[in-house]
């Protein structure tokens, strides 16, 4: 496992507005049988999150304030309960492009997706991670 700084970026587009994040975080990367791994924790959520990238798509699983493990896989839909401090929420992920990108110094994802609760989109969304 190697230390890098991890940069995350997070876009909710809504019908009506749209929310943002961005964040940096100490963690680590490790490549395993082809697999990539970035795992830190959110300090101020003490959320630990694992995103590993692999042939069949991205995985994103927090565990902590936050539970889920979120499935990505290009032109699929995929079913996950996502667990939130307001409850459970079973959700619907229509992931339309995934893209990773092995840099010099890291590693970069970006992951276009909708979500869907009963069968209504929620939000139209981008996750970009970089660790490097």
């Amino acid at each position: 496992m190697k230390d890098v700084q991890i940069r995350i970026y997070d876009k909710q587009i809504y019908s009506s507005h749209f929310d943002e994040s961005q964040n940096e975080f100490k963690g680590k990367i490790a490549v395993k049988d082809n697999d990539i791994y970035i795992l830190y924790k959110d300090q101020t959520t003490q959320t630990n999150t694992t995103i590993k990238a692999s042939e069949q798509g991205v995985s994103i699983k927090r565990t902590g304030a936050m539970n889920g493990n979120l499935q990505f896989e290009k032109g699929k839909t995929t079913r996950c309960l996502y667990g939130t401090p307001y409850g459970n929420m079973l959700i619907d992920i229509e992931t339309a492009n995934i893209e990773v990108y092995l840099l010099e110094k890291g590693v970069k994802i970006y992951i276009e997706y909708a979500m869907l609760m009963d069968g209504e989109k929620m939000s139209d969304n981008i996750f970009i991670a970089m660790a490097n």
